[in-house]
């Protein structure tokens, strides 16, 4: 039966992991660092639309006959390179972000020692300014892609530009710029060094909160999981009960025991029951949607909550799934189960819905086992 899936599935208002329910809309569950390289690997492109922009500007104007040649050639340069990179770019991955970072970086930073060291004032002027406005957004792009890396890329960035800075400022030809002033080194090398190092502070921080959050996880699905056959445990399908009780939602519950587990046990051992068990919590898992909840009850009773069917489905659902066990154990050793199925019923509590899918898992074990009763 094809069923209507929920809006608002159960596993979502338990506050389940993945593991339990639906992901995203686009089928997958980011990681806080995944979500920010995503978003630097955005900014980097908006600022290569940026530059790219820039670059045809200064390009124009160089028709009109403004700028210098040196300028110029520069500027033809940038659009040449951004041009190729913009179009290439939905062929890219993240780690081809990473890189373009490091090497736009490179390039202001060659472009700056330029500037200080061999370029006229007016060129020198132009060169100094693009590196202190770039750089700080490119050194924040870098954190984000790079992590603790980003560190070292920051901090080295800032000490070759303050070194630079410092040298160039010796030159007497860039004294009618204002950038013949030996403390505008050291000043540069101690912002950017500031800088990173303060971005390396939001990076250690940010790995401690996700290692954090990572360990709350892992104890959160271990609460709700059941050991041996990985779906969910007691715990998850009361708060699932508790759940549509108070709701207005259709439900059934399915209540299923494996025929003669205690024999299997004996004659067979432990191990061979401990798969059986893992078997039939895998097929269960298989056949229902994402949204209902699959958990072991406890020894070898299951308990399966389908939301949104009528009673005739419910029924029918459970059959298929008597079915599929008695045909998908034969590999370790043919079992059969039985069921109780029970369908919501307004008013209900928990404890009454229980008490009725017992009722007829007994009364399936009582009529031969291996049987569906609905009640």
């Amino acid at each position: 039966h094809t069923l209507r899936m929920s809006q608002e599935t159960t596993t979502q208002l338990l506050g389940l992991p993945m593991e339990y329910g639906v992901p995203g809309e686009d089928g997958k569950a980011f990681s806080a660092a995944e979500v920010d390289q995503r978003s630097a690997s955005r900014m980097l492109r908006v600022l290569m639309l940026f530059a790219w922009a820039l670059a045809g500007v200064v390009l124009v104007s160089a028709f009109l006959g403004y700028g210098t040649e040196f300028s110029n050639l520069l500027a033809g340069g940038w659009f040449a390179v951004l041009s190729v990179l913009l179009l290439a770019w939905p062929r890219m991955n993240r780690l081809w972000h990473r890189g373009i970072t490091v090497v736009i970086l490179m390039l202001i930073v060659i472009r700056w020692s330029v500037s200080w060291l061999y370029a006229e004032p007016a060129d020198a002027m132009i060169g100094v300014m693009i590196g202190l406005l770039f750089t700080p957004v490119l050194v924040i792009i870098t954190t984000l892609l790079w992590g603790r890396l980003s560190l070292y890329i920051g901090s080295g960035t800032g000490l070759v530009m303050g070194l630079v800075a410092y040298m160039g400022s010796s030159r007497e030809v860039l004294a009618g710029a204002y950038l013949n002033d030996w403390r505008i080194g050291p000043l540069v090398l101690c912002v950017y060094g500031l800088f990173s190092w303060l971005l390396g502070i939001w990076v250690r921080e940010r790995d401690q909160l996700r290692e954090t959050a990572e360990r709350v996880e892992r104890l959160r699905k271990a609460a709700n999981t059941d050991t041996l056959t990985g779906i969910a445990n007691r715990r998850v399908a009361e708060r699932a009960l508790n759940l549509f009780a108070t709701g207005q939602r259709r439900y059934a519950v399915m209540m299923i025991d494996i025929d003669h587990f205690k024999e299997i046990n004996d004659q067979h051992g432990h191990d061979t029951g401990d798969r059986i068990l893992q078997r039939i919590a895998e097929i269960l898992k298989a056949r229902m949607r994402a949204q209902d909840t699959v958990a072991r009850w406890g020894g070898e009773e299951f308990l399966v909550i389908v939301e949104s069917v009528t009673r005739d489905e419910s029924a029918s659902i459970a059959e298929s799934l008597r079915q599929m066990i008695e045909a998908g154990t034969g590999e370790i050793l043919k079992t059969t189960i039985s069921i109780g199925v029970a369908h919501s019923e307004t008013g209900q509590s928990v404890d009454q819905i229980l008490k009725r899918a017992d009722e007829g898992l007994y009364a399936a074990k009582n009529s031969g086992r291996n049987k569906v009763v609905t009640v």
